[in-house]
């Protein structure tokens, strides 16, 4: 648990929801350094669905590898922000497409394959052996969920 809050104190100060209580400034002043680093960059990133949900797929599956499981959900979600609108598609599917990227394949594996270790043993099958044999499928589903979440318009105002 020793390393989530290194990662929540890098995270929560460019959501500016966060920054601002923890800077101690007034609500609403605080500065949004997430927004501010990924809208300097967004003139970069080609205006495509497809390529936002491929990317939010990795950037889901690097920022849980710290072993907390959930201390990226923040992150992935204020980058989702803001670059759901640019490559048109829904905000809402894109941070769930990075946040069981995030779940599936980082730290909270251990909370959402923890029955994995009940049926490995049921079937006389080692975990490793069946880990190994489901990560393909695992990450194909994701891959998969990528395409569909890049068709996904964003709600009608």
């Amino acid at each position: 648990m020793g390393i989530i809050l290194p990662v929540a104190g890098f995270v929560y100060p460019g959501i500016p929801d966060y920054s601002g209580s923890i800077l101690g400034l007034e609500d609403g002043t605080g500065p949004a350094f997430l927004f501010d680093a990924v809208e300097s960059i967004q003139t970069r990133i080609p205006d495509n669905g497809l390529f936002a949900a491929f990317s939010m797929i990795l950037i889901g599956m690097l920022i849980d590898l710290d072993g907390s499981g959930w201390a990226g959900l923040p992150l992935t979600g204020g980058i989702v922000a803001a670059l759901a609108p640019q490559a048109g598609t829904d905000t809402a599917t894109l941070a769930a497409l990075a946040q069981n990227a995030a779940t599936w394949t980082g730290g909270g594996t251990r909370v959402i394959w923890s029955s994995l270790i009940v049926v490995a043993g049921f079937c006389r099958v080692p975990v490793g052996d069946l880990v190994r044999r489901l990560a393909i499928r695992v990450v194909s589903g994701l891959l998969v969920a990528a395409v569909a979440a890049s068709t996904s318009p964003p709600p009608s105002p």
